[in-house]
């Protein structure tokens, strides 16, 4: 029998690969993290960039990188925060829309595949599961 944290590894791996492919197959060059983040920011008109990385747990090296990768893309803006001179409101472009859209698609179509045979209680008990481990561990919840 394996640990939780090997199980939870494991499939966090196997999912991550399934949907990358799923992104590659659709030809939409975004990686696994990069939509995250952009669903994030796409989910409210202004949010700054350490809520960006609270809501998504990034760290804060990490939120920057995909943040720049993003805003190269076009796919976000950066703008000054006019009540703090150190952080920037993170904003989703049409071309980021865009890209969300065609993302749902191909993550509705790895709802499908990966949730097979897996019904909305075993999905609400394997959450509230997950929810817990991370309370227990010290995160916060939102």
């Amino acid at each position: 029998s394996h640990s939780i944290i090997y199980l939870i590894e494991r499939t966090l791996r196997q999912t991550r690969m399934l949907l990358q492919h799923a992104f590659d197959e659709g030809k939409l060059k975004i990686s696994v993290d990069q939509w995250i983040v952009l669903s994030q920011v796409g989910q409210s008109a202004a949010q700054n960039q350490r809520q960006v990385a609270e809501m998504t747990a990034k760290d804060p090296a990490s939120i920057t990188r995909i943040l720049e990768l993003l805003e190269k893309q076009k796919l976000i803006k950066r703008l000054a925060d006019k009540g703090d001179k150190r952080s920037s409101i993170v904003v989703i472009t049409s071309s980021g829309k865009k890209m969300l859209g065609n993302c749902t698609k191909k993550v509705a179509r790895f709802k499908t595949v990966a949730g097979k045979g897996i019904s909305q209680n075993e999905l609400n008990g394997v959450q509230n599961t997950l929810d817990k481990l991370f309370e227990n561990s010290g995160g916060k919840l939102w």
